[in-house]
């Protein structure tokens, strides 16, 4: 039996894990990957490494030979599997390069969208339609077209930027992650309000009732709904997945931006089926490695 690791390193956590052959997940790690909402995640990768090694030591405790390791960046990976951006993660040195130094074996680089596309494609709602649009809305935003099972990297692998569509708010100019992310509505609301928020999730407790809370939930959900509605206008998707943190955990956000669409829209919309997809499609793109090396 041959056993994988994967890693889904994330703007807020890393979630981390050995799996089999067949992808099921046997033990898994978690850390948080930032403890500020402010500046960039998991500076030199401290946090990733510690995950690394808690889940080799129960590797080498349990007698499981590490075959193939996957990480996915929430950052531009080419399709060399070298990064490209330090948007959302402070790396220091080309985890291709340092990753191998810490474990002694070669890892797989991918974009964590990638990798959270292929976990469906292989094992969630995906598997039944080799083609669709995945969407993910978590602590950043970012797509990818999954062709025939496979995700299109594009011609340098950047074929992942839905986050960085501009979008008119308060009369400006901004990002769509900006806006509408999981640390885009946290950061808005803190600068608004002047209240400190660990994140999304406190602001999303606070609709209703907090006039800015509420105004700045609603703008991300005006600001999303415009972005996916440009995003279908251009790809012409048969069927639309959207998973993340933030989309699984939302009700009210996906009903906020749902009821903005237009119907021939909001009915291609299927919500992911697998919250950990990130993690099994880092170990899908590892197992990926061993049949064509």
């Amino acid at each position: 039996m041959k056993y994988l690791l994967g890693i889904d390193l994330g703007a807020t956590k890393i979630l981390g894990g050995i799996l089999d052959e067949e992808l099921g997940i046997i033990h898994q790690e978690t850390l948080p990957s930032r403890d500020s909402l402010m500046g960039l995640a998991d500076l030199g990768l401290v946090q990733t490494k510690r995950v690394i090694s808690k889940l080799l030591v129960t590797a080498a405790k349990f007698n499981l030979k590490i075959s193939a390791a996957g990480i996915g960046f929430p950052e531009y990976v080419s399709v060399e599997g070298q990064l490209m951006s330090k948007d959302g993660v402070g790396w220091q040195i080309q985890p291709k390069i340092e990753l191998p130094k810490l474990t002694g074996f070669s890892w797989v680089i991918e974009s964590d969208v990638r990798c959270a596309a292929l976990g469906e494609a292989t094992l969630g709602d995906g598997k039944a339609q080799s083609d669709f649009l995945y969407v993910l809305v978590s602590s950043g935003i970012s797509h990818t077209l999954v062709v025939n099972g496979r995700t299109w990297p594009g011609a340098s692998g950047r074929a992942i930027g839905f986050g960085v569509t501009e979008i008119e708010h308060d009369g400006k100019f901004k990002t769509l992650e900006s806006v509408a992310s999981g640390l885009g509505i946290a950061r808005e609301y803190q600068h608004k309000s002047g209240v400190m928020v660990s994140g999304a999730i406190e602001v999303f407790e606070k609709f209703g009732t907090d006039p800015i809370a509420t105004a700045v939930i609603e703008q991300a959900a005006e600001c999303l709904y415009r972005g996916l509605k440009n995003l279908v206008e251009v790809l012409d998707p048969e069927k639309i997945i959207i998973g993340g943190g933030l989309w699984l955990g939302s009700p009210k956000y996906r009903e906020l931006v749902a009821n903005r669409l237009p119907k021939p829209v909001s009915a291609l919309l299927n919500l992911a089926s697998l919250p950990n997809a990130g993690l099994i499609g880092a170990a899908a793109v590892a197992r990926n490695s061993l049949i064509n090396p």
